[in-house]
């Protein structure tokens, strides 16, 4: 049988700190936590004050020797020197090492190739609007006041030139919508982006993870006190990216923009990390990360890190936690927060989400009002019945959200239009919306509109059928005669199928592919054994390779499993379900029997599975396959 597959995995650092929040009394961890800040006051107070940087550096360097926490090295030389924008960059003693490879193109040619930079930027400049020159001017003189960047009167031989745009975000998901202006530099026209390697991929701590943490808290609480209450504490760092400071002794970084008043193009050294360069973000979320470990181990709170996020879950009494964490890495690290965006509480929004831990589990949802936000665009669209590509591009963005791996894959397949229409390599004047495009859209708008289920999820606090000690596994198979399935229990690695249904492959599905009939023996089995009210969790074993991937993604290139497989995660995202697919080498696969419509394996144990108790009645079978197709 293949490895059974959990939920996301959790180091034995976060482990720990889960551990000592969920079984530690809240006055006592309040102690330990006055004593760890109190000794690392005293000893801010013998170091001289930091002359620059993000940070109190050898502070740092001497707590992290005092935790343990080993291989941050080359973090805090970068924290002290400044960070390398080009050339092979990574952290190979905070991330796992990635692929070996070179950057793209040489610093030299990078150099060699900035006339033509300069002149694309200025042309980009001149097309801009003015209500976008008058935003980035805006942010270039917050930046020279904050002390970021300097102005140059003439650029040197080695600058390196950056279009400064503006992004405008929407906070879709605040009870008042606002637009937030983000000022980029454009890594990629300047051609910076391609003098980098990434020599180690950013882990992040994602929704999914937090989640997990969330409940691993909660079921080691209520294991000591049935009553116990939580809530989740969240920071935000200030400046994030600007808080490090890049080095531009082989380059000069030069940040490019129009002065509105005059027209003229002016330029700027940037001294910081810069949204828009691909360098900024593994020096970043190293340092990012480094913070949170020191929390977890320091403070012994399971902090989670997405970017400038952190967030942890809690017991409720913990009336100190977000001061603690504050005081930590603000007053004696002396990193900066945005003090109007800490937050804590039983219902907490973090990374456009909605968490609030429940005696049933980890209820997670997207606010009301960003499904109205999205709506309300979706509305816009239909209304003037035209899409460009750049409008699809972010709309989808925006609703590939919603079908995060916690609310399954629902609305993937009716994403694909929208994806399409936002790879036009044209737009016309003339374009209007119809088939797929707008079917997908009134869809999403209904979806949205109607249907919250869709999603909010609950991870529940034990994963596994109420009542029951064991995880239910479902094993599928078809050939082109048969469908078959068991579901089975899993108990200490041990299988026993519970029941099993075989069935002739209907007339209705004479002529349909393996592939087709493999999805609608998955689709027949969920008919079957888990119904839309009732919670369960499930791991599914299948051995087509096309309908696990379809399963998985919620997608396929397959034309024919196109709707089944919408509509088989439409209803899955409506459930009270958790459901984890995965592969199972066909030799091993106990539903190849009954799927090939033989009864007599019932009574007969196979390769040491036990054998089934019952088989399903054909007129409950011949019900789930007429409403399957």
């Amino acid at each position: 049988m293949p490895k059974e597959k959990d939920m996301p995995q959790i180091d034995g650092e976060m482990e720990a700190a889960i551990n000592y929040c969920a079984t530690t009394p809240s006055p006592e961890a309040q102690r330990m936590r006055a004593g760890f800040l109190a000794r690392w006051r005293r000893r801010s107070s013998q170091l001289p004050p930091p002359e620059a940087g993000p940070c109190h550096v050898d502070l740092l360097e001497e707590m992290l020797q005092d935790l343990g926490i080993r291989g941050a090295d080359t973090l805090l030389r970068h924290l002290r020197t400044g960070c390398p924008m080009s050339g092979v960059v990574g952290y190979e003693d905070i991330y796992s090492p990635g692929p070996p490879g070179e950057p793209e193109i040489t610093e030299e040619e990078l150099l060699r190739r900035q006339p033509d930079v300069l002149a694309r930027s200025r042309q980009a400049i001149r097309a801009d609007s003015p209500a976008n020159k008058e935003a980035i001017w805006r942010s270039v003189q917050k930046e020279l006041e904050a002390g970021f960047m300097v102005e140059l009167q003439s650029p040197p031989a080695n600058a390196v030139y950056l279009r400064r745009f503006v992004v405008r975000q929407v906070k879709s998901d605040e009870e008042i919508p606002r637009v937030k202006e983000r000022a980029c530099d454009d890594g990629r026209m300047s051609l910076i982006n391609k003098a980098v390697r990434m020599s180690t991929p950013v882990k992040l701590d994602s929704a999914d993870v937090f989640a997990e943490v969330a409940r691993r808290v909660a079921v080691g609480a209520m294991a000591r006190d049935p009553s116990s209450a939580f809530k989740f504490v969240g920071l935000d760092h200030k400046d994030a990216y600007r808080q490090l400071h890049a080095r531009n002794d082989g380059l000069c970084r030069c940040v490019v923009a129009e002065e509105p008043a005059t027209g003229r193009v002016r330029f700027f050294r940037m001294g910081r990390l810069s949204f828009g360069e691909a360098a900024a973000v593994v020096h970043y979320n190293a340092f990012a990360k480094v913070l949170a470990r020191v929390v977890r181990r320091g403070l012994r709170l399971p902090l989670c890190q997405y970017y400038d996020d952190f967030a942890a879950p809690c017991p409720a009494g913990d009336d100190r936690a977000l001061a603690d964490v504050l005081e930590l890495l603000q007053d004696i690290l002396l990193t900066s927060f945005n003090e109007e965006k800490t937050a804590e509480g039983e219902r907490f929004r973090h990374l456009g989400l909605v968490f609030t831990i429940t005696s049933e589990g980890v209820e997670v949802a997207i606010s009301a009002a960003r499904r109205r936000g999205l709506v309300h665009m979706l509305e816009g669209v239909l209304a003037r019945d035209s899409l460009s590509p750049g409008e699809a591009a972010s709309l989808a963005g925006k609703l590939g959200f919603a079908t995060s791996a916690l609310f399954g894959r629902v609305g993937r397949v009716p994403l694909q239009p929208i994806f399409r229409r936002s790879n036009a390599a044209t737009t016309f004047a003339g374009f209007r919306l119809g088939g797929d495009l707008e079917a997908a859209l009134r869809w999403w708008m209904r979806t949205l509109a109607e249907d919250e289920r869709c999603f909010r999820k609950t991870v529940p606090l034990q994963l596994v059928r109420p009542g029951e000690g064991t995880r239910y596994v479902l094993l599928t198979d078809a050939c082109l005669f048969g469908l078959g399935a068991v579901i089975a229990t899993i108990s200490e690695g041990e299988v026993a199928a519970v029941e099993y249904f075989a069935h002739p492959v209907p007339q209705q599905g004479a002529g349909m592919t393996i592939h087709h009939l493999e999805f609608v023996a998955v689709t027949v089995a969920f008919r079957l054994w888990f119904g839309d009210e009732e919670d369960f969790a499930v791991s599914v074993w299948v051995d087509n390779d096309v309908v696990l991937g379809s399963l998985i993604q919620g997608r396929t290139r397959a034309k024919e499993l196109r709707a089944p497989v919408h509509l088989f995660w439409e209803r899955l995202a409506r459930s009270r379900g958790n459901v984890w697919f995965d592969r199972v080498p066909g030799v091993d696969n106990i539903a190849d029997l009954p799927s090939r419509l033989h009864h007599a394996w019932a009574g007969v144990p196979i390769r040491g599975i036990l054998p089934t108790r019952r088989y399903v009645d054909q007129r409950v079978v011949d019900a789930a396959i007429a409403e399957v197709l």
